[in-house]
């Protein structure tokens, strides 16, 4: 098992210094648009389904927000003109929200090329691969 090599830390070192330094590193994408990476994982649900259905979105992020917190991002997104309701908890882009978002994924691009530099598809998809494997392992306890 590779592990205990050295000065080498523990895998579960690596996967929080990874995960804070990546959220840390987007932050400044999005702080410099006034969003939040929740904001950021609904309007990327907008532009991929065109509209998102709240109630049918909220099970599919229930890890990283709560119905109320996500209801305080739709009203948030509503009030700055960025998502419009077409029908009950049925919400699309604006005129502005979609300018919005095109300028987010430009830099969020920008970001992204950046922390993938010198990473390869291969060690990407092995180092996927591997992760899900620890999660798959640790789920069947």
């Amino acid at each position: 098992m590779p592990h205990g090599k050295g000065e080498q830390k523990p895998i579960g070192w690596y996967l929080r210094k990874a995960d804070q330094r990546i959220t840390d590193f987007f932050e400044e994408v999005f702080d410099k648009h006034c969003i939040t990476r929740y904001h950021w994982m609904l309007l990327r649900t907008i532009d991929d389904k065109k509209q998102v259905n709240i109630k049918v979105y909220q099970p599919e992020v229930k890890h990283f927000v709560t119905p109320e917190r996500l209801d305080g991002i739709v009203d948030n997104l509503a009030v700055r003109g960025w998502i419009k309701a077409i029908e009950k908890n049925e919400y699309i882009f604006t005129e502005a929200g979609k300018e919005l978002f095109n300028k987010v994924a430009a830099d969020y691009q920008l970001y992204l090329n950046q922390m993938m530099l010198g990473v390869t598809d291969e060690e990407y998809n092995k180092t996927v691969a591997v992760l899900d494997r620890i999660i798959t392992n640790l789920s069947k306890k």
